[in-house]
């Protein structure tokens, strides 16, 4: 109980900011005329399609396929951990090392099995492991932000099932001169609900109009862009479906009483609607047919199409060649080496931080447990190759070091230097 309620003094002193910084926010406009309101999370979900949901789905699911992995640290004079482990390979245990230089003197080891990674396994009654991983990051590509509303085990007093809730219906609330930056979450559900701040985990990307709250998707980032393709495939739409334009005009070289010039519309479109192209047609008088022809490809209008393409994979840091079929294996290569440079590891590091920050400590108040997503960019194969053998000609590393960094099993042989 103690340490449960250090850890609960901890998390409301995380949580308390001077008043100069917890002031409302400026008004933002959508566009320069300041014509166009902010959207809401309504509408931004309502502009997940077409390129902007190819570019979040991607981001999503790589980042869903890489969970993060959970570890422990052991220093001088430490017990051993009581949980289940497993030594790790060299340049994983040399890529842990930079990425927490507080443990560069300490003994790391992966854990696999902790109730953490239980309730991982399975979240809630309905979603697994995968469906957390993937909605966490799809709400933050299109809203900013994601919220997890944890359910408490009142005997052991630590999460018991994770419920993510729909960000667009979550609000941060701060009460009239509160110290706090957040003093509870408004859920707006089919019922208004106030939400305690120790029992939700609220995810966000960085928003410098509101760095201390709020969060910018990519979506918002180019909603400007979004919009303009809709309403461009809205337009198509109504062309293709023929609204208010006819195709041919018929006009007769003299006046015709009504009856008249319907049987001859009637007549016309029996004979030439639905693939009817290419039949005769033999009028009993004189007639003037007109052909209207709709022009479908304006190439000023496809050009900025891609362009406006360009730029929202842009804002989600998703390389073109992902989105085109015209490409080769090279470009595939250097995309994905991009992609995962510049968006996947930025996204699993911000979700690990914020793990490591909110949810470690609800199991683990001495802080040797950490989560860390291995660097998933891929790495140059020949330069590896070169490195090995370099390490074996030099004595750096023996046969057996190097083959357990690929999981494979030791050599008699294998720890005598070259």
């Amino acid at each position: 109980m103690r340490d449960l309620l250090y850890r609960f003094a901890r998390w409301l002193m995380r949580k308390t900011a001077p008043g100069t910084l917890t002031g409302p926010s400026s008004p933002v406009f959508l566009d320069v005329n300041r014509r166009r309101r902010q959207p809401t999370g309504v509408e931004l979900l309502a502009e997940l399609k077409s390129t902007a949901w190819a570019c979040a789905s991607i981001n999503a699911s790589v980042c869903a396929s890489l969970p993060p992995r959970l570890f422990v640290t052991t220093g001088a004079g430490q017990a051993p951990p009581r949980c289940a482990t497993r030594s790790l390979p060299s340049d994983l245990m040399r890529q842990l090392r930079l990425a927490r230089p507080a443990a560069s003197s300490q003994v790391i080891e992966e854990v696999f099995d902790h109730p953490i990674l239980t309730l991982f396994r399975q979240v809630n009654p309905q979603q697994n492991s995968f469906d957390l991983w993937e909605l966490t990051q799809l709400y933050l590509e299109v809203i900013g932000s994601a919220f997890w509303l944890l359910d408490l085990d009142p005997a052991l007093n630590v999460p018991s099932t994770i419920w993510i809730l729909p960000a667009h219906l979550v609000t941060p609330k701060r009460a009239p001169d509160s110290p706090r930056v957040v003093d509870y979450y408004e859920y707006r559900g089919q019922t208004i609900q106030q939400l305690p701040v120790s029992r939700v985990i609220h995810f966000r990307f960085p928003d410098p109009r509101d760095p201390y709250v709020a969060g910018l998707s990519p979506l918002r980032a180019c909603f400007e862009q979004v919009a303009l393709v809709s309403e461009y495939s809205a337009m198509k739409r109504n062309v293709y479906e023929n609204t208010g334009v006819p195709s041919v005009v018929l006009t007769p070289s003299e006046p015709i009483l009504p009856e008249d010039r319907d049987r001859l519309e009637k007549l016309w479109e029996q004979k030439f609607a639905q693939g009817g192209q290419g039949k005769a047609l033999v009028a009993d008088s004189s007639l003037g047919v007109t052909l209207l022809s709709h022009s479908m490809g304006d190439l000023a209008a496809l050009a900025d199409m891609k362009a406006t393409k360009a730029d929202i994979a842009n804002a989600f840091h998703v390389p073109l060649p992902f989105l085109s079929g015209e490409t080769n294996l090279a470009n595939m290569q250097a995309s994905d080496h991009l992609h995962k440079t510049l968006a996947i590891l930025p996204r699993l590091r911000r979700r690990d931080e914020k793990l490591n920050e909110q949810m470690i400590p609800l199991f683990d108040p001495s802080g040797r447990l950490f989560f860390h997503s291995p660097d998933p960019t891929p790495a140059n194969q020949q330069f590896l190759l070169d490195q090995e053998q370099s390490d074996l000609r030099y004595g750096v590393r023996t046969i057996n070091e190097i083959r357990a960094s690929r999981g494979l099993a030791p050599v008699a042989w294998g720890d005598k230097p070259n």
